[in-house]
């Protein structure tokens, strides 16, 4: 009996957690204007992650300005004021620089596309492969930087409290 009323308690208390939890910024349109803002597909790209298709590492390191600010659970990290803002200026520092490199990377990805398909050789697009590398290493490095910058203004505790509900909402 003991252990039916732990569960039960403890299952409401993530529900009430749930219910109580929301974003501190809330995401507001921003997948509209990121769909916008990448502009038409190639023909070859079935499900386009704009931005974050760009990126040399896309799935493996975390989006800590969005994990932050926009998840639905981030209150529970308690910011203050300071923080947000903090995070708020990395944010509108990084974004342009991540939209801008990665609508060159795909860019360059469509012109490689088209010229295979026009007939290039692969060896005459080496060298324009190494340029799409070269594109998607520095975008990453720029994504390293701005993980950094967000970890260092959260506490121990507060990045303990972020790592628990991302781990949640990725199983």
């Amino acid at each position: 009996m003991k252990i039916t009323k732990s569960i039960l308690l403890s299952l409401a208390v993530v529900a009430a957690t749930s219910l109580v939890a929301k974003p501190n910024i809330p995401m507001g349109d921003m997948k509209a204007n990121m769909k916008e803002m990448a502009g038409e597909k190639g023909i070859f790209v079935k499900n386009e992650v704009f931005p974050k298709d760009y990126f040399l590492i896309s799935k493996s390191l975390p989006f800590m300005v969005g994990l932050t600010l926009h998840h639905p659970r981030s209150s529970e990290l308690n910011l203050s004021k300071k923080q947000i803002e903090q995070i708020q200026l990395i944010k509108g520092n990084t974004i342009p620089v991540v939209i801008e490199s990665a609508k060159k990377i795909k860019k360059l990805e469509l012109e490689l596309s088209q010229h295979m398909i026009d007939g290039q050789s692969a060896k005459e697009n080496y060298a324009l492969v190494d340029k799409i590398a070269k594109a998607k290493a520095d975008l990453t490095k720029a994504h390293l930087n701005c993980i950094e910058s967000v970890v260092k203004i959260l506490s121990k505790e507060q990045l303990k409290t972020l790592l628990s509900y991302v781990k949640e909402t990725f199983k």
